[in-house]
């Protein structure tokens, strides 16, 4: 729940708006669920616990990615996907941001203490 900042590219776009680091592209929705009252704590509570986060997340990701599509026409190729190595360190904020950059949402919840990841600030390299 960092707030944006600007917009990666050649400005804003339809389903976009404004991410914390520059390069970096937010979705409209993943700001939404972060931000709305019915969500915004549940999505708050998945800092510091990536398998709350996979568990919580897995069925709707399975549903959406099929949805309107004939999956009988599917080919598995899930063995070629390598499982994800598990995190093991603790959540920081992109350096150069601070507490102060969080956009707090959920009402009844305080938001997790966080460390700033040290170095020069981040920006993710254009595709």
């Amino acid at each position: 729940q960092l707030r944006g900042t600007g917009f990666p590219g050649t400005g804003s776009h339809q389903g976009e708006v404004a991410s914390p680091l520059k390069g970096m592209m937010r979705l409209q929705t993943d700001h939404l669920l972060a931000r709305d009252s019915a969500t915004n704590c549940e999505w708050q509570s998945f800092i510091n616990d990536q398998e709350k986060l996979q568990e919580s997340s897995g069925f709707a990701m399975s549903v959406l990615a099929v949805m309107g599509q004939d999956t009988t026409n599917f080919v598995d190729c899930t063995e070629a996907v390598p499982v994800p190595l598990p995190f093991t360190g603790t959540v920081k904020l992109p350096a150069s941001k601070t507490m102060n950059d969080i956009e707090q949402a959920c009402a009844t919840g305080a938001f997790p203490k966080l460390a700033t990841t040290p170095g020069p600030q981040t920006a993710i390299a254009p595709v």
